[in-house]
């Protein structure tokens, strides 16, 4: 087997007023430049998902946040870059802070759900599961998503438990 790059990730969708806020990447990130995405970020190594999205929350919005919730966990695979995620989708509320202005990674803006599924360029495995991760009764569950370049979705799946 040939040897792979796989970066673990997290990305949290922080809710506060019924409102999301939502990461629109800077347009000279390498990977995925003006898509929009929750904030996240990288795990270090061996630390847990939640105090991980503590950390990557705190350190890209100034916020702090509670209830935190895993939603959903998948690969993805970013065929032009040949990058390889398993990423992990997580929920949580404001807890408090103040949101960073003039952020390195993109423009952060605080969304409605109705508003995020509007959204032109957001992160094209995210549309058809969004209401499944708002869904506080909705089980954790599993996607597989393959990009042909940039934000072109050529393969997605929300797997099957049974």
């Amino acid at each position: 087997m040939p040897d792979r790059k796989i970066s673990v990730t997290v990305e949290c969708f922080v809710e506060k007023d019924g409102k999301y806020l939502m990461l629109k990447r800077h347009p000279s990130k390498r990977i995925l430049p003006n898509v929009w995405i929750a904030p996240g970020g990288h795990i270090e190594f061996c630390e847990g998902l939640i105090s991980c999205t503590r950390r990557e929350i705190k350190e890209e919005t100034g916020l702090d946040i509670k209830d935190v919730r895993i939603r959903a966990a998948g690969m993805a695979h970013l065929k032009d870059i040949d990058q390889e995620f398993s990423f992990h989708i997580l929920t949580a509320s404001y807890a408090g802070g103040e949101l960073i202005s003039d952020s390195p990674d993109g423009e952060l803006v605080w969304l409605s759900p109705e508003e995020l599924l509007n959204l032109d360029n957001i992160l094209a495995e995210l549309k058809p599961i969004l209401p499944r991760i708002f869904d506080r009764s909705s089980d954790v569950f599993s996607v597989r998503a393959v990009y042909e370049r940039g934000n072109e979705l050529a393969e997605f799946e929300v797997e099957d438990p049974s």
